[in-house]
């Protein structure tokens, strides 16, 4: 019977306050000292995290040893038969109240601390799969979560359906254990809805070695590598993983696109990712730009989609590469409204969100960001930004891009030729 980890979400609220048992012992114990340290970078980093959202709503940072943290915390409280069943926010109870802390402590981190991870699967050769003339995609990213709006995504991706092809461009929280794919993403899923189902790596998955990822995900959807591709008559679809190696991809992956790309013909290309080439309010990529820059600066690609940033951003065609990117990693995370987006002129205004305009930087073309209320966040609707997802229709050389709410509402509707 499934445990039913969505329900527990681990805060800065759910941290075990150990250091004051863990000081009373000797101040010459290195071993204990640096558990401490360990622990207080924790709490800092979990605490910062805190500090920009609101009490009992989940929080993520992208941050392997907090995200490993907390994936283990979660796993204990659904041990913890003191937790009360509709509890959301995990607390603990018989766990430690044995008050052997030093000991809950190191073995926690101890799980946080094992390296190992799943071998990278990759593709055995540089055959590409069919996708009809016309054809449909749906997609959401960072949608992982299993509540707030990501199960009303998979209700919404139902009554749109069938699609050919579903995909989720990755995070699965907080971790991606074997635990958390089970439940907080294949549990969910509305594998139903399309013929085909592809998930990409992510850093998430990655923090916990990506066995749940490379195991669980590829045996429920067939999948057999973390970067694949799709071809029609007038278009060439590219999935990559760029988080096997954070936000890169290694020189392997560069020469199976290389020749994926050499195959292509006259298609135009389409690349999807979990993380950025660049953004308007978070990092770049500068690693992904110097692994595909020949590709880009040969105009070779046509459009980028991925997530990562827990933003929903439609980029203007950029003026160096002519691409046009798309940040849809509003799937299921609650992101606070970020303060430049609100006080953004609004472009455009629908039900009750609206298309704010930012500036080009150096970094980033000017783009339309998302903001509004997130009806799906009880008691906080105003400080969140909403969820949603897209879908893609390809009809001969024209693709029809659809924004959607988490409820169904569409948002944006646009082409790509």
């Amino acid at each position: 019977m499934p445990s039913d980890i969505r329900r527990r979400i681990v805060t800065i609220n759910s941290i075990p306050d150990v250091l004051p048992s863990l000081e009373a012992r000797s101040a010459d114990d290195l071993g204990q000292r640096l558990l401490e340290v360990r622990y207080q970078n924790i709490v800092t980093k979990l605490r910062e995290g805190r500090e920009k959202t609101a009490p009992g709503v989940m929080v993520t940072v992208p941050d392997r040893d907090v995200s490993r943290f907390q994936s283990e915390l979660a796993r204990q409280a659904l041990e913890d038969h003191h937790v009360h069943s509709n509890a959301l926010e995990a607390k603990f109870g018989t766990g430690l109240s044995g008050g052997d802390w030093f000991g809950w402590l190191k073995s926690t981190l101890n799980w946080v601390d094992r390296e190992d991870a799943h071998p990278l699967l990759r593709p055995t050769d540089s055959s590409v799969s069919e996708l009809p003339e016309v054809s449909r995609i749906a997609m959401a990213a960072d949608w992982g979560t299993g509540l707030y709006g990501a199960p009303k995504i998979a209700q919404q991706i139902r009554k749109l359906g069938p699609f050919d092809l579903l995909v989720h461009l990755g995070d699965v929280y907080y971790s991606g254990t074997e635990q958390e794919i089970r439940e907080r993403m294949l549990g969910l899923w509305p594998k139903d809805a399309g013929r085909i189902t592809r998930a990409l790596n992510s850093n998430h998955e990655m923090y916990s070695g990506g066995f749940g990822y490379f195991d669980l995900e590829f045996e429920a959807f067939g999948q057999t590598s973390s970067y694949f591709a799709f071809q029609n008559k007038f278009w060439l679809l590219v999935f990559l993983d760029s988080a096997y190696v954070d936000h890169d991809i290694d020189a392997l992956q560069v020469g199976w696109l290389n020749t994926i790309v050499s195959q292509a013909g006259s298609r135009k290309i389409l690349l999807f990712s979990h993380q950025q080439l660049f953004s308007r309010l978070d990092s770049q990529g500068p690693k992904l730009l110097k692994a595909l820059r020949y590709l880009l600066e040969a105009k070779f690609v046509r459009g980028w989609y991925w997530g990562h940033e827990h933003q929903c951003v439609l980029y203007d065609t950029h003026p160096d590469y002519n691409l046009t990117a798309r940040c849809l990693g509003n799937g299921g995370i609650p992101s606070p409204r970020n303060g430049l987006v609100r006080s953004a002129p609004a472009e455009r205004t629908v039900g009750p969100v609206s298309w704010k305009r930012l500036a080009k930087t150096q970094d980033s073309p000017a783009c339309l960001v998302l903001d509004g209320p997130n009806p799906f966040i009880e008691g906080e609707e105003n400080m969140f930004g909403p969820h949603g997802f897209m879908t893609l229709d390809f009809n001969g050389p024209v693709i029809k891009e659809r924004v959607y709410l988490a409820d169904g509402l569409e948002i944006f509707a646009g082409e790509i030729r």
